[in-house]
């Protein structure tokens, strides 16, 4: 078996790659494209079982909180298991979980199934997915990651369609059995995650094997009868010194036995990453746009709503945006990995457009500039997501990803769970929807600003030890 940690091969960048793209496209696909759905399939039972507002909101609350927080566990389950096992465990408790859903019955039952269980397995199979693409891909990691997030994108569009179908045909339970079985497909998706195995390694383990197997057989006939005696000899030394050291031993037993405890943690999950100024401002960062970029998506049917477009408008207006981003993420990873672009600045650069066309777009009404606006930001979204988990992995090692990624999800449910509250406390007070989006501009532009510094400060101390490389030394002679 080969964990993350046993891949020392450089990224192929194609080959079998591409099919671990599609695999992660499966996954993602299967597993998250239901969500935006949720209030269209849980519509009548959420009715019938008489759950509020806060009560729906709790359920997709836990949901995204679980889905994240299983990133504690993907660091220390990537380092003994592959991606691949990983990736499959998980696909396939989030099917079982969205199965369990459909015999629901009370609010308890979905979020045991439908938020716990099913969180839990979106979150590492998902995780696993990306730690996958980083393995098989390097120059080519953004057409990678772009296309595998492109089609679950597209199927976001089309999903709401087939639920509706699936409701009015079998109702709740039937669609809901359904969904879950065709979710499914996660696992054909794992199963495509094979791991990077070197073939060098292989041969040069079967020589090392059968080189080691002779020498065996030539010590036992030929020096059998000399190691027994030295080996008595050895013992008898070893049972006169061992009465001597037993006292010490015991003494420092306790101390070591704490010493080796917290040791273990910290390598199982790589808790020197948060010594890393440079990947806490990363993490940090990020986690803000998720927060601005979740609570966006959320409030901007609301949002057009309020300036009094109807239902269809609304809905052509994200088709509009979905249609824009998948072209985003198809096109702009091929250009920016053909000329060597930094993943992280091209989110530096991108989140900042994407928070001023939005505040932009707060302070418009129904027009034809609106619907320029939507297209402009979808497109400049779909830059930014796209690069989103790239900027983690291109401030760690491969082998540190797993827990890297695991730590950043974790850094997103604690920013969700304390931000979005007070997101929606603003929009209560306020009673407008264009302040919460300037808000939502603001957290952006606290990362921007926050990598700026990182970035400016790194130039000067790199100029400046290339100065005082180039300094010529001043020799007394």
């Amino acid at each position: 078996m080969m964990t993350v940690d046993h891949v020392n091969k450089k990224a192929p960048d194609g080959g079998w790659g591409w099919f671990v793209c599609l695999g992660s496209s499966l996954i993602t696909l299967s597993l998250r494209s239901l969500d935006p759905s949720f209030g269209l399939l849980f519509h009548d039972p959420l009715e019938e079982l008489d759950i509020d507002s806060t009560g729906t909101s709790l359920i997709m609350s836990i949901l995204d909180a679980i889905v994240n927080f299983s990133g504690l566990l993907i660091g220390p389950l990537l380092k003994k298991y592959s991606y691949r096992q990983v990736a499959f465990f998980g696909s396939l408790l989030s099917c079982t979980g969205l199965i369990l859903t459909s015999r629901a019955n009370s609010m308890f039952h979905i979020i045991c199934t439908y938020s716990i269980l099913g969180g839990l397995g979106t979150g590492l199979a998902i995780a696993s997915s990306f730690v996958a693409l980083n393995t098989f891909f390097d120059k080519k990691r953004g057409q990678a990651v772009g296309f595998s997030m492109a089609g679950t994108t597209l199927a976001m569009m089309l999903v709401p369609q087939f639920i509706h179908i699936l409701l009015s045909a079998y109702g709740f339970r039937g669609a809901t059995m359904i969904v879950g079985a065709w979710a499914l497909h996660s696992t054909v998706g794992a199963c495509l995650l094979r791991p990077l195995e070197p073939k060098e390694r292989k041969v040069a383990e079967k020589d090392t094997n059968r080189t080691a197997e002779s020498d065996i057989l030539l010590r036992e006939n030929n020096n059998g009868a000399r190691k027994k005696l030295e080996n008595d000899i050895e013992m008898s030394k070893i049972d006169i010194g061992k009465d001597d050291e037993k006292d010490g031993e015991k003494d420092d037993e306790k101390g070591k036995h704490d010493q080796s405890f917290f040791e273990r943690i910290r390598k199982t999950f790589d808790l020197d990453l948060l010594k890393d100024s440079i990947y806490l401002n990363v993490i940090i960062g990020l986690s803000l746009y998720y927060v601005a970029e979740s609570n966006f998506k959320l409030m901007t049917p609301f949002f057009l709503s309020s300036i009094g477009m109807t239902n269809v408008e609304v809905a052509s207006c994200l088709s509009i945006t979905a249609f824009t981003d998948i072209l985003a993420r198809l096109v702009l990873p091929t250009i920016f990995d053909r000329y060597g672009f930094k993943k992280r600045s091209v989110f530096w650069v991108f989140c900042l457009l994407v928070g001023i066309g939005r505040s932009i777009l707060a302070e418009q009404s129904k027009g034809i500039f609106l619907i320029v606006t939507f297209v402009v930001i979808g497109f400049l979204r779909g830059a930014t997501l796209v690069n989103l988990n790239l900027s983690v992995s291109e401030c760690c090692s491969l082998k540190k990803l797993p827990s890297a990624f695991g730590m950043f999800m974790v850094s997103k449910g604690l920013f969700v769970v304390t931000l979005s509250p007070l997101i929606g406390y603003i929009r209560d007070v306020s009673q407008s929807y264009t302040i919460c989006i300037h808000v939502m501009t603001f957290m952006i532009t606290i990362t921007f600003v926050a990598w700026s510094f990182e970035f400016v400060y790194g130039a000067l101390r790199t100029r400046a030890t290339l100065a005082k490389q180039t300094e010529p030394s001043n020799v007394i002679e």
